[in-house]
């Protein structure tokens, strides 16, 4: 089956939502199908294969695959065209170092403003975390862990550095799914969550700032053997 083809098959295009322009659906399908694996990394994107499998004109299809290279989840390659682009360990650890900064600020911002729903939402994921390590359910683990991450980045109240998280954490996105199915991953995860989770609750930001900071450390220091197990 073509790239074109299982992308079709797995979110028929149809005709877009009455208030979706065309250039938004095509760049909602494609960044999907790329957070989500369908289309893997060295994958080439033929604009013009999507173009007459979609029946649509290829200026849309060329603007959405404009903002996926602005976010870095498509690379333009002369003589190759558009592909998604694989990550080195040396790509991975520059954008883990980056989520370190980001993401410990998030958290000490998310802990000083602590909106009202927040603490009982990290409370409920702490929780299914907990169900899916027990379970050993690494596809739960994932998405929850996903979900504690996008919490409190949403909870810092300061949406250029959400959406600048979202945009690291999208590009690491398959290193993420690979890293949770290392040996002990899981249970550290989730004690360092677990701590930080704890420091918001207490409205400490610098806590909050060290714990996510300490959490994003320990998962690039596993980067190396993600990436040795993923080739070997």
């Amino acid at each position: 089956m073509s790239m074109t083809a299982d992308i079709t098959a797995r979110a028929p295009w149809g005709m877009p939502p009455a208030r979706e322009t065309v250039g938004a659906a095509a760049y909602r399908l494609l960044r999907d199908g790329i957070l989500q694996g369908h289309i893997p990394m060295g994958t080439r994107i033929n604009e013009l294969e999507l173009s007459t499998t979609w029946k649509v004109s290829r200026t849309p299809i060329r603007d959405a695959l404009r903002r996926l290279e602005a976010e870095g989840l498509v690379q333009a390659v002369p003589g190759r065209g558009v592909i998604v682009p694989r990550i080195s360990l040396g790509d991975a650890d520059e954008l883990y170092e980056l989520r370190e900064v980001l993401e410990a600020r998030a958290a000490r911002r998310a802990a000083e403003r602590a909106p009202a729903d927040l603490h009982a939402r990290l409370s409920a994921l702490i929780k299914a975390f907990g169900t899916a390590l027990k379970q050993n359910d690494i596809e739960r683990l994932n998405a929850v862990d996903a979900d504690l991450h996008a919490a409190i980045s949403a909870a810092s109240g300061n949406g250029r550095l959400e959406r600048s998280i979202d945009t690291l954490r999208a590009q690491v996105l398959q290193v993420r799914l690979r890293t949770m199915r290392q040996r002990g991953r899981p249970a550290k995860s989730f004690r360092e969550m677990a701590t930080l989770t704890a420091a918001i609750h207490s409205r400490n930001g610098a806590r909050a700032e060290a714990a996510m900071r300490d959490h994003l450390a320990s998962l690039r220091a596993d980067l190396p053997s993600v990436f040795q197990t993923a080739e070997g």
